[in-house]
């Protein structure tokens, strides 16, 4: 008898924290929490190249900014506008909530940075098989400032933007259906992202050991957003290049 309530109550136990999780994975997909992860790196990206004075900025923020412009749109935070409409329409389309749980955010935080050394630290023999390195170490704070503008606006670009248009893309002209063609997009997109860090002047010399990891990369940064959302990917990527750029260089 005392086995069976002892039993009972685990079962209670197991289902009580598999609802909570639900509930935590459910919550943390919402707009706001999104919008909430991204303002951290945003603040630090935009208020370090107005105060460092620096033409430098991240390389999918400049492609905004150039495509923007072909419309007479002149604006160094025209990528901060366009991401914050984003975020309204997706809020006011979704109906969410406004509110933010802080203990969820931080979880949100906490998953993100597991997430960033997964990609460090799990396949850091491919990385040094492949010779998967950044192009430069953290040799001033602009670095630092940088890192945390690739996190959110390449992940608009990359993820949000040409992700969601080529799965539309593929399934409209291919007939694919939805989960052949978010495969088939994940792979495409991975390589365009790829080979977006090698066009312009301001690009990285070509290797093959950098571009796949940045292919790889770009997989596993589309696997997180297909499953966990815009702002845990946005985190997780400018969280890895932080840590890569700053500590293991």
């Amino acid at each position: 008898m005392v086995f069976l309530f002892a039993s009972q109550g685990l079962g209670y136990d197991a289902w009580l924290m598999a609802s909570k999780l639900k509930g935590y994975l459910k919550e943390t997909r919402r707009p706001i929490y999104s919008a909430a992860m991204v303002l951290p790196f945003l603040c630090v990206y935009h208020a370090g190249t107005f105060f460092l004075n620096t033409t430098t900025i991240n390389g999918a923020d400049a492609l905004m900014i150039r495509l923007l412009g072909l419309f007479s749109v002149h604006s160094m935070l025209t990528s901060a506008a366009v991401l914050a409409m984003c975020f309204i329409i997706w809020q006011v389309r979704t109906r969410a909530s406004w509110t933010v749980k802080s203990g969820f955010l931080l979880l949100a935080f906490l998953e993100s940075l597991c997430f960033a050394l997964v990609l460090l630290f799990g396949a850091g023999w491919l990385f040094t098989l492949l010779s998967m390195a950044p192009s430069g170490a953290l040799k001033s704070i602009a670095d630092l400032v940088l890192y945390c503008g690739a996190g959110v606006y390449e992940e608009l670009v990359f993820r949000a933007f040409l992700l969601g248009f080529l799965i539309w893309a593929l399934g409209r002209l291919f007939n694919m259906n939805q989960t052949a063609a978010a495969a088939t997009a994940a792979v495409l997109g991975a390589l365009i992202f790829s080979a977006f860090h090698y066009i312009g002047p301001a690009g990285d010399a070509f290797s093959f050991g950098g571009f796949m990891q940045r292919a790889l990369g770009g997989l596993y940064f589309s696997a997180i957003y297909v499953t966990r959302g815009f702002g845990i990917t946005a985190a997780s990527h400018a969280i890895y290049d932080i840590i890569l750029g700053s500590i293991l260089r």
